[in-house]
């Protein structure tokens, strides 16, 4: 069975907007406020430092901290922010709209971490490495790697496997799937520089990065969904049940 586009926005949004896609996404909008604030007070603090007192005290959301309890404060968001990405994806794989699946917050959480981290870090290198030789390659590489988190996550293999899969389920599908990372990061990109100019314009003081704070998590996370809800109809075309974690020997028992 092809992708079906259509299909996938739609079961991705009615995922998104439920119970548990609103828990995510306070989380995600909390998570994302405090983001703001830190990096603010990290720019804040070092205009200060260079004399440039004025342009640091025109800065909205910065707190009164030192510089290395801003950086601390982004590195602990950093990891609370895979964790939730993690919770996400398992629970918009599963089809979760009343409740977080079994597994979904505690199942596998530090080797998922590890090798989401660990992946990401190879699946942008050979996204740049692609972009850099010649832009095709690129976006070959990001498109039949696109899959690599929701193996790690969803069927804890290790990034090196959740490469492969994800080569393999891409196989005959690659197009659709650029057209539907094309239209969902085209169109996020419009709504958020318009509500962004528009915020901008209308809004003043800590206000003026509101729009920001509330989008971003918003587009960030029904991307999220979309790849979960594409990733589940690929698996189902070979016959996988949904969310059914693998049990072969490419399991997640090692890097």
């Amino acid at each position: 069975m092809a992708l079906q586009i259509g299909s996938v926005l739609e079961e991705a949004g009615y995922r998104l907007f439920s119970r548990t896609g609103a828990i995510l996404l306070v989380a995600f909008f909390a998570l994302m406020a405090s983001f703001q604030a830190l990096f603010n007070t990290i720019v804040a603090t070092t205009y200060t430092r260079m004399g440039y007192g004025e342009i640091a005290a025109a800065l909205p959301l910065t707190l009164d901290i030192s510089l290395n309890v801003a950086g601390a404060g982004i590195a602990i968001g950093s990891v609370v922010s895979l964790y939730l990405t993690i919770v996400s994806f398992r629970t918009f794989a599963a089809g979760a709209r009343d409740s977080f699946p079994t597994g979904a917050l505690t199942r596998n959480v530090p080797l998922a971490m590890v090798n989401v981290f660990v992946g990401g870090i190879v699946y942008s290198l050979l996204v740049f490495i692609g972009s850099v030789l010649l832009l095709i390659p690129g976006i070959f590489a990001y498109v039949a790697f696109i899959f690599m988190m929701p193996y790690v996550i969803v069927e804890d293999r290790n990034f090196v496997a959740a490469l492969k899969e994800s080569y393999r389920l891409t196989e005959g599908n690659r197009l659709a799937l650029f057209g539907l990372l094309l239209i969902v990061g085209t169109a996020a990109a419009l709504v958020g520089g318009v509500i962004g100019f528009v915020g901008a314009l209308a809004l003043s003081g800590p206000t003026s990065q509101l729009p920001t704070i509330v989008i971003q998590p918003l587009a960030s996370l029904y991307g999220t969904a979309i790849i979960a809800v594409a990733f589940e109809q690929l698996r189902e075309r070979d016959g996988r049940p949904p969310s059914a974690p693998s049990e072969d020997d490419t399991s997640m028992t090692a890097l």
